[in-house]
């Protein structure tokens, strides 16, 4: 992988450098005017309409970047299927970022995608990694965040989930209110605490690990089966992957793929997205 640079001042715009395929990358792009630290990469098909993934990393709200080798490596490969991959960066508490300011954090770089292409995206998904996608759950199931920015999440056109904790999140716990983080709540700090007769969304992709962190299997169960029990003909589907936590998008498999990416591009064919 060649390195880009590190200059987080700097928007730059490649036309098939990187891996000598057809793609446009602009790196670095402020999604915000108010925070340094809200950029985003984007990575787009060499074509006039495309749908759009929006992507939220992990790292338990203290660590983590949008730039790391694997997410590079994934939006190459969805940009080379006819999809853009726009890899979010967000506040941490390590940046001195309290709730909600990270979740506000992605929601601005969603409208801003949003405006962005306009007049590209066909469709836009947004998916997340662990404590992105803890924070992808809050955006489609509570919906005071994109309204902040004037979007609906049910104009968002799918939702794919990896590996997220549908409790309280361990880190929130603990920075929040100096809890012990492995603490089970359902709280507003929970995307479960948002499962009701009134939860809509268009469609839902959701994946855990075999031998994924403590209670996540159990977690992620939980808020599958309450909404089913609600709405029996949600659109969600599941999959229960092979590897440790968000294994899928972090390390090739055996066939030198990411399953994660291969899974989500599977299901969205499905979708007709």
């Amino acid at each position: 992988m060649i390195n880009l640079g590190q200059d987080e001042n700097i928007a730059v715009l490649l036309w098939r450098a990187v891996w000598g395929e057809a793609m446009k990358i602009k790196l670095n792009v402020p999604s915000s005017l108010v925070n340094e630290k809200c950029k985003v990469d984007m990575y787009l098909p060499d074509a006039e309409r495309f749908p759009v993934i929006v992507h939220i990393h992990g790292g338990g709200l203290v660590d983590g970047h949008r730039a790391e080798p694997h997410f590079q490596d994934q939006a190459k490969f969805f940009a080379e299927r006819g999809y853009a991959f726009v890899s979010v960066g967000y506040r941490l508490y390590t940046d001195g970022a309290r709730f909600p300011d990270y979740l506000n954090d992605v929601a601005e770089a969603v409208a801003f995608v949003k405006e962005q292409l306009k007049n590209e995206a066909e469709k836009i998904v947004i998916a997340g990694q662990s404590a992105g996608a803890w924070m992808a759950l809050l955006l489609c199931l509570n919906p005071e965040y994109l309204r902040r920015v004037n979007i609906e999440p049910t104009e968002i056109d799918g939702w794919v989930i990896e590996s997220a904790q549908t409790t309280s999140h361990f880190n929130v716990l603990k920075q929040e209110r100096g809890c012990d983080p492995r603490l089970q709540r359902v709280d507003e700090f929970a995307p479960l605490y948002y499962v009701s007769d009134k939860t809509s969304f268009s469609r839902m992709l959701l994946f855990f690990y075999d031998r994924d962190m403590a209670c996540r299997e159990e977690q992620n169960m939980l808020f599958i089966k309450s909404i089913f029990y609600f709405n029996p003909q949600a659109n969600l589907k599941y999959q229960k992957l092979v590897g440790t936590h968000c294994f899928g998008s972090i390390k090739k498999d055996e066939n030198g793929e990411y399953a994660f990416a291969r899974e989500t591009l599977k299901w969205l064919k499905e979708e007709g997205i």
